[in-house]
């Protein structure tokens, strides 16, 4: 069954690309790939813009401290992330999120932070390091179209509501296909798939093949949403409690687990190969039963 939108979605510069209850079939998709930009679309070194300034401050989050040390260290991360020529559209996309969604903006900077390393770590040689960071930079660019009453809501979301928040990865797939048309097909399949799981329980299509970057972006969108407080969560969880969760996830299956063990390693002063590493089984933290799934992140 084809995926169907319940909002209008629009380019950052107003103009309709699809009309809500459109069924995304790939015609549509061809379509919105075909579609003329009246403004000039042009590749921006990522270094020479206010996006990578705030990108290096992430690596003085203390949460994140000792995960973001060596063995890739904050100069070869930046030094990749620099290196991203993205689309000059994409770049007033995130601009337009730094001044409504900070929260999300800041959750795409750590998360490119962290799938760049995770490149560099999990099985290197195999990521395209241009792709790995517009992934990280993009994947939730449909945040944008969610109203902010929505995303900001501290009571429970109703059905209704919760049903809009679960389009965004479909939404940004839409627009990541108009921006970047046939090139970097794999942005905008991570940005549609990075709340799918490897056992067919996520959405928006319940899919059970990820691809290596959706791999890869997934474990640290769920840690860095468990780790950061919400308008509707007070509750911040420690690092130990977050791993201990996504352990669960990789062991139903889930997600993957040796990029979960690498996060793990990570964690760890010695950085232990995860071949070799141990794993307790006592648990850390309960995690209350709103949080046990990620629809809700």
């Amino acid at each position: 069954m084809p995926l169907c939108l319940l909002r209008d979605v629009y380019t950052v510069y107003g103009d309709l690309l699809v009309k809500k209850e459109t069924a995304i079939t790939p015609s549509v998709i061809a379509k919105i790939r075909s579609m003329s930009n009246k403004h000039k679309q042009v590749r921006v070194p990522l270094k020479n813009t206010d996006i990578f300034t705030d990108f290096e401050k992430i690596f003085d989050d203390e949460r994140y401290s000792t995960m973001l040390a060596s063995p890739v260290s904050k100069a070869q991360i930046c030094k990749i992330a620099g290196r991203l020529r993205i689309e000059n559209d994409l770049i007033f996309e995130l601009n337009n999120m730094k001044r409504n969604l900070p929260y999300t903006y800041r959750h795409v900077l750590v998360v490119a932070a962290f799938v760049i390393k995770l490149s560099r770590t999990y099985r290197p040689r195999i990521f395209d390091e241009e792709i790995i960071s517009h992934c990280g930079f993009t994947h939730d660019i449909g945040k944008t179209r969610v109203p902010i009453s929505i995303l900001n809501k501290k009571e429970a979301l109703t059905r209704e509501e919760r049903a809009v928040i679960e389009t965004h990865p479909t939404m940004g797939y839409l627009l990541l296909n108009y921006y970047l048309k046939k090139d970097r097909v794999e942005c905008a399949l991570a940005s549609l798939d990075h709340h799918e799981r490897m056992d067919g329980s996520g959405y928006p299509c319940g899919i059970k093949r990820l691809s290596k970057y959706t791999q890869l972006i997934s474990p640290v969108d769920v840690m860095d949403a468990l780790m950061t407080s919400r308008p509707y969560r007070n509750k911040v969880f420690s690092l130990r409690a977050t791993l201990d969760y996504l352990l669960r996830e990789a062991v139903m299956k889930r997600l993957n687990k040796d990029v979960i063990l690498t996060l793990i390693s990570y964690a760890r002063k010695d950085k232990p190969d995860i071949k070799k590493m141990k794993i307790s089984a006592e648990t850390r933290e309960r995690l209350p039963e709103a949080m046990t799934h990620d629809k809700y992140q």
